[in-house]
């Protein structure tokens, strides 16, 4: 089944038949044939307190062809009667104007001579009276000669006797247009489906009467509400309310178009889902003011409440003409009730965004104080461009002209519009004559005039088909020979139309030239004009509406500048505009770029904070980024870190370990200087890798403090453990060989191995090696490089640091902290040797020190990870503190006695193994220690009675060592 929509034309243009396309010209006049125009009146019945005018409750046009009508020319409140049936006033927009529309249109198509040529259309046009109800009881006019019963308003009495017929023949209607509100249609529809009447629609947009199993004979010029509903949620989309109300009333439009906005609210439009959420869905009935009264209240008191972020200020309208009157008004009263309240500078209220049920043209909706509950209100109605044709012909409508005389409405509308009377009217005082009224001023015509006449044509040109398909014999060529010939008799299948085979062979094959395409609304701002004070200015000429964008088939454009908020804002003074002056309807704001939104509950949400190092791949979820990439500004992708940090020389981390390491060399380097005398004449060789250990250690602070590189690093693996290896190899031999000097003095006279210089040196060279080999294997293993380090620091900055973890670092320190422990071992087992041979007393205390130091390190460098320069610079420390205190525990006493205590430069006697004058004298002039041989210091600890007995072989012994005895008391 072809699509129920028919494709709107863009009226005065050209509009192709079946044969031939003709153009047609809206702005002539035409000629009426009053004797074709009946209008027909009820009984009477009460106009208004003070008038026995008849109202009218339909009206005919005669032709060969009857077209049905059902338009609400009045509103249902109440008024007058049209017998039982509740009407109230004339509604000149969407109830005269479309009547005329449809008159119009009939003008145009029977002045026209290629279309149903020969043929005439005539009409029955109904008043619905916006009332479901009275419309049903109206249309069974279309339908009485088709049931056998008669209208009685089609026969009259002259005398109150036997009524006589007025005419001869009716015929029965081929079609109806009609109705306006979805929920009349609805009624009428169920009504003509029965006797097979095609019925076309210039208003209703329910997307119930899509449904063709229910509606089978229905069509309209209008899209339906889906399209509505999906322009609703773009525009909501657009200023970012993603939070929004829902105001609807009690009937087929309103249900049905809640409906559809609540699909579309979760739809994915273009790829993109930002769901709009419902804070609050009211359904109304406008007959029940308190009940209507409490649902605004409530929506406005929560607006109040959370106005920190004005939550659900924008409240989507849904509501039929009439009720959105009432609506407009029971909010003005609310708000009056309630006092307008301000945040941030900005006034807070309701924002509408309505439906095209506002009509635009109804100034009921603006008097009193009515626009300030209308104000800024955003509004949808069908592109509709201005058809000039019928601009000029409703011009110039006036009193006395046959196509014034047609319409009985129009006289109601006059006395209405102008508070005159007509000279046939009983006589009020104060009235003036309506002959004398014509139409003055702008004119804006009803947005669904053009959908009125295209359903009209539509009509037109699928009975001309029909026409062509059963009649052709009686088909007249429109020549100039036969254009004024006689009409010919009525085709049989004109005549009597078949409902089923009109609907679905002709009128939905009916498609207009340069048409629009179904779904195309002009949004319109209500922007009343204001004065000085804020009240609506009285003698303003400025339109109320301004159109500011459109919605095309799924495309939205806004013209942000022309919005109220902002012409507004641009109006005041420099210091009292806001920065921002869009209305805000969110539950919450938008988070920040590095916040996620956690959804609570009905689609709200808090703002957490996202972990520096992560990026967002949608609003609710951080994910980490890879080492190496950090979030972009907008958290949407990870980028490369081009932040790159290392230690610096001008930084005080830097700064206070080179100073240290610098006057531990300048101490280094003094006690050389000073102590060259005693190293030359006391162990010289492990003095001087003593020295040496301790100056290497002092310029690792130096390499540590270098920019990574593959060689700093290299040394850097190697450099510290050697020359802490050095330092404690030397001392552990040194307290190792008297230790084991004194060991054997116990137990016998021969003399320990290994004890001479040159074995000392070799014995710490091997120490040392050992350490060295192993870090020259791990260099093999594991070349020295750099890399960069995201996790000391955090991830947003590299750190630049050598390619091996701390932990690989502490493997080279395994085998030093093993020599400090044998080193400590043996300096407690030699701390009671005689006072002579104290030196190990104080490698003791060097050694106790360093522990304790070394444990402290330790913990306080892993404390310090996440600060890489604290880390460096505590380590530098460390190890200028380990040389100071070797430097200081075994050097500073020598030091001392050279510079401060010569007098004490000299050995004491010691019995009968006192050193020769001459070895004395050669020690003193020197400037040296007085110090026993090295035999002599194996044989003091012998027995008394052992030296006595072995004195002579003693003595021997003693002899040829005189000439080294100096390299042996302190080493």
């Amino acid at each position: 089944m072809l699509s129920v929509i028919l494709i709107i034309v863009h009226v005065g243009h050209s509009i192709q038949s079946a044969s031939k396309a003709n153009q047609l010209s809206f702005g002539e006049q035409i000629p009426i044939d009053m004797s074709r125009v009946e209008t027909i009146k009820t009984q009477k019945s009460e106009y208004s307190s003070e008038s026995t005018v008849q109202p009218i409750r339909s009206i005919r046009i005669d032709g060969d062809i009857i077209l049905g009508g059902v338009f609400p020319v009045h509103s249902k409140e109440t008024r007058y009667y049209y017998g039982n049936k509740i009407c109230g006033d004339i509604a000149e927009t969407r109830g005269v104007h479309r009547v005329e529309a449809m008159m119009y249109a009939i003008d145009k198509i029977n002045n026209d001579t290629d279309l149903l040529r020969g043929m005439k259309l005539g009409a029955l046009i109904m008043d619905s009276c916006s009332t479901p109800a009275f419309a049903l009881n109206q249309s069974l006019d279309f339908v009485r000669d088709l049931i056998g019963t008669s209208d009685l308003s089609g026969y009259q009495c002259n005398d109150g006797s036997v009524p006589t017929e007025k005419q001869s023949f009716r015929k029965s209607v081929a079609a109806v247009v009609g109705g306006s509100y979805s929920s009349v249609t609805v009624q009428v529809a169920n009504l003509l489906r029965l006797f097979q009447i095609a019925q076309i629609s210039p208003a209703s947009t329910n997307n119930d009467l899509s449904d063709k199993k229910r509606f089978e004979f229905f069509a309209r010029t209008v899209p339906s509400d889906h399209y509505q509903a999906r322009a609703m949620v773009s525009i909501a989309r657009e200023f970012n309310w993603t939070y929004v109300s829902l105001l609807y009333t009690a009937d087929e439009y309103g249900d049905q178009g809640a409906d559809s906005f609540k699909v579309a609210a979760k739809d994915t439009i273009n790829g993109t889902y930002r769901q709009i959420c419902i804070d609050d869905s009211k359904r109304v009935d406008t007959e029940k003011t308190k009940e209507t009264k409490k649902a605004i209240t409530e929506l406005m008191q929560k607006m109040q409440s959370n106005h920190d972020y004005g939550w659900g200020q924008v409240v989507v309208l849904f509501a039929n003409t009439d009720s959105i009157q009432k609506i407009m008004n029971i909010t003005s009263q609310v708000m009056e009730e309630m006092g307008e309240w301000t945040v941030n500078g900005k006034k807070k209220k309701i924002i509408w965004l309505a439906s095209e049920g506002w009509d635009r043209n109804n100034k009921n909706y603006m008097v009193d104080n009515l626009w300030k509950a209308a104000d800024g209100a955003i509004v949808l109605m069908l592109k509709s461009p201005s058809i000039p044709g019928f601009d000029e012909y409703y011009k110039s409508l006036r009193p006395g002209t046959p196509t014034f005389e047609r319409n009985g409405w129009l006289k109601e509308l006059w006395r209405e519009k102008y508070n005159c009377r007509f000279s046939d009217d009983p006589e009020w005082a104060g009235k003036e004559r309506c002959e004398n009224k014509t139409h003055t001023g702008s004119f804006h015509a009803d947005d669904k005039v053009q959908f009125t006449i295209n359903a009209v044509y539509a009509i037109a040109y699928a009975l001309d088909a029909m026409y062509r398909d059963e009649c052709p014999s009686q088909i007249v060529q429109n020549t100039w020979i036969t254009r004024n010939s006689p009409k010919i008799s009525n085709c049989d299948a004109l005549s009597k139309i078949d409902g089923n085979k009109f609907y679905k062979n002709y009128l939905l094959k009916v498609k207009f030239n340069e048409g629009d395409g179904p779904a195309s609304y002009t949004i319109l701002n209500y922007q009343p004009d204001l004065d000085e004070n804020g009240d609506i200015e009285s003698n303003s000429t400025k339109a109320p509406y301004v159109e500011v964008g459109e919605w095309l088939e799924g495309q939205l454009t806004i013209k942000h500048e022309l919005m109220h908020w902002n012409v507004r804002n641009n109006k005041l003074p420099l210091t009292l505009r806001v920065k921002n002056p869009q209305p805000a309807s969110v539950c919450m704001e938008e988070c920040k770029p590095n916040q996620r939104k956690q959804i609570t509950d009905n689609c709200c949400w808090a703002c957490v904070e996202c972990h520096p190092y992560q990026y967002k791949p949608n609003d609710t979820t951080c994910i980490d980024c890879d080492l190496g990439l950090m979030p972009s500004p907008d958290r949407l992708r990870c980028e490369p870190v081009n932040d790159l940090v290392y230690m610096e020389w001008a930084t005080p981390y830097a700064i206070i370990p080179t100073l240290l390491a610098i006057i531990g060399i300048v101490a280094t380097i003094f006690v050389i200087v000073v102590f060259t005398p005693v190293v030359k004449a006391s162990g010289r060789e492990l003095s001087y890798i003593l020295l040496g250990a301790i100056i290497l250690s002092y310029l690792m602070t130096f390499i540590l403090l270098a920019k990574p590189t593959a060689i700093t690093c290299g040394i850097k693996r190697i450099g510290i453990g050697f020359a802490f290896s050095t330092l404690y190899a030397a001392m552990f031999v040194k307290t190792n060989r008297i230790a084991r000097i004194f060991a054997q003095a116990t137990r016998s006279a021969v003399r320990p191995c290994c004890i001479s210089p040159l074995s000392q040196v070799g014995l710490t060279a091997a120490l040392v090696g050992f350490q060295f080999g192993y870090c020259l294997i791990w260099l093999f293993v594991k070349p020295p490089d750099v890399k960069k380090d995201f996790e000391m620091v955090g991830r947003s900055t590299a750190v630049l640091t050598c390619n091996v973890p701390d932990h690989h670092f502490l493997y080279s320190l395994i085998y030093d902290v093993i020599l400090v422990v044998l080193c400590t071992v043996f300096a407690v087992k030699t701390r009671k040797v005689p006072e002579n041979f104290n030196e190990t007393k104080f490698i003791g205390f060097s050694m106790y020190t360093t522990c304790v130091m070394w444990v402290a390190w330790i913990s306080f460098y892993f404390g310090t990870k996440s600060n890489f320069m604290l880390q460096i610079s505590s380590l530098c420390i460390s190890i200028s503190m380990s040389a100071n205190v070797a430097l200081i525990c075994i050097f500073s006493p020598k030091v001392y006695i050279i510079l401060f205590e010569k007098h004490k430069n000299v050995r004491k006697p010691d019995g009968e193994y006192m050193l020769s004058k001459r070895s004395f004298n050669n020690n003193r002039a020197n400037s040296t220690y007085a110090t026993s041989d090295e035999p002599s210091q194996y044989t003091s600890l012998l027995a008394e009675q052992r030296r006595k007995s072995e004195y002579s072989s003693t003595r021997k012994l003693s002899q040829p060592s005189t000439g080294s005895s100096a390299q042996d008391t302190f080493l």
